[in-house]
């Protein structure tokens, strides 16, 4: 008696654990690594680098800086994660490059950083030392992955 109710219960277990189970290929992301999602602007665009689609929304020059009398710019970004997987979102994985192919610094300021897990959004700002000129390229790369997505910033809103 004992045996016939154990095996039952494994059974049952079985098939319900076999009935709520994805397989491989329901969860697999088919779109490219990095892919233009929408384009409204130069700067309010949407890419996607492993799941996590990211959105620049604006680039803004702020005053000069106080201690250093460095113009700054901020860039406001955005990101779902619509991947499977807890993916980072974070202003440091953003380099930023002026029109003669120069990295700008990074300037020191409370900057977006965090881990999306799956369904997560977040946003806030990345802020630089701005020298040079528009047009400024803008790259997102995952370390882990080297996936990564790129943007063109033609204008910076002052920030008056």
């Amino acid at each position: 008696m004992k045996k016939a109710t154990i095996f039952a219960s494994l059974a049952a277990l079985t098939l319900v654990l076999g009935g709520c189970g994805n397989t491989a290929d329901d969860t697999k992301d088919n779109t490219p690594k990095s892919e233009t999602v929408a384009k409204k602007e130069s700067t309010n665009m949407t890419k996607k680098v492993d799941g996590v689609a990211i959105e620049i929304t604006e680039a803004v020059k702020l005053d000069k800086a106080k201690k250093t009398d460095d113009t700054i710019l901020k860039i406001h970004l955005k990101g779902k994660n619509n991947g499977a997987d807890a993916q980072p979102l974070d202003a440091m994985l953003l380099s930023v490059k002026n029109s003669e192919g120069k990295t700008l610094e990074i300037y020191p300021s409370t900057s977006l950083g965090t881990t999306l897990a799956p369904g997560d959004e977040a946003e806030g700002d990345a802020f630089y030392v701005l020298k040079g000129d528009t047009p400024l390229t803008l790259t997102y790369e995952n370390p882990d992955t080297k996936s990564k997505a790129t943007w063109t910033i033609n204008t910076i809103k002052d920030a008056s």
